[in-house]
């Protein structure tokens, strides 16, 4: 046997010819997915909705076209349809449509994996998610609503892919509904990563940055407060993506979501200089003078 004989067979794998084939990447074991929690209140004056009553756990399909991975004109308006099925929402359970508290995330969610989803202080409630299982149609998940160590609802939700499902419940006088959006991706779409520290990515640069209107209704309504919304910023420096995390009031999320989406950025870069797709948080601040 020659040298070069031996050592072929030294570094082949165990189990396996020299010169073997790799083995196929391993599916993926995670769906990007896009969780809102919203409280709502009912309009002033008004009655509980006859015949709408929510029992905790009940799943509301909502309708949302499945957009082609990648293609950024079927995304971007993704902000505005889940705007406009919220409104929907608030309509049909005769909510006050000046009020609602809105918090969110948006993440690779691991299969068999209970995520803690983000619930706005005071609500008593805490609110998991877990992805059961996923295949290129639906992924499934169950949403779990707790107040202290009492289960108040054990719900599954099969939702398609690129579409979304609402979960909603009770949570008691103060705040009487509680909703959970559930959004997966579409197969083949992974979250970008979000700027952070440690990960040796450079931040990108806003070049153009339009601020927001302040709605005259907004004004009327003296609506005050943060709006902080995670845009994801393709490495051609546009927005591709923008997600609502929290906001004191509808009246001034529409604004600052049709801002952020015109914004321009120098694309944040990894280590080597590339230019790479990320999340990046921006927060607006609306107040009074």
């Amino acid at each position: 046997m020659t040298n070069l004989a031996l050592l072929l067979l030294l570094f082949a794998a165990p189990g396996a010819p020299a010169g073997a084939a790799a083995p196929p990447p391993a599916p993926p074991q995670a769906v990007a997915t896009g969780f809102a929690v919203l409280v709502g209140f009912p309009a002033e004056g008004e009655p509980a909705a006859a015949g709408v009553l929510l029992v905790p756990g009940t799943v509301l399909p909502l309708d949302a076209p499945t957009p082609a991975a990648g293609e950024r004109e079927a995304l971007v308006p993704r902000s505005v349809a889940l705007a406009a099925a919220v409104d929907r929402l608030w309509s049909t359970f005769r909510l006050d449509p000046a009020r609602r508290i809105q918090r969110g995330t948006y993440r690779d969610t691991p299969l068999g994996a209970a995520v803690e989803l983000p619930v706005p202080e005071g609500s008593g409630v805490r609110i998991s998610a877990t992805l059961l299982g996923f295949d290129e149609r639906l992924a499934t998940y169950r949403v779990v609503f707790r107040e202290g160590e009492r289960v108040l609802a054990d719900t599954t939700a099969a939702v398609t892919r690129g579409g979304r499902a609402v979960v909603g419940g009770l949570d008691g006088e103060a705040a009487p509904y509680l909703f959970v959006l559930v959004e997966p991706e579409v197969p083949g779409r992974a979250a970008a990563p979000r700027v952070e520290p440690g990960l040796g990515l450079r931040e990108p640069v806003a070049l153009r940055k339009v601020p927001p209107a302040y709605p005259e209704e907004a004004r009327k309504a003296r609506a005050t407060g943060i709006v902080v919304l995670e845009a994801e910023i393709g490495a051609d420096g546009r927005v591709a993506d923008v997600r609502v995390l929290e906001s004191p009031s509808p009246l001034l999320t529409g604004t600052a979501v049709e801002a952020v989406r015109t914004w321009e950025f120098e694309p944040a870069r990894d280590a080597a200089g590339r230019a790479v797709a990320v999340r990046y948080v921006v927060t607006l601040n609306f107040a009074l003078r």
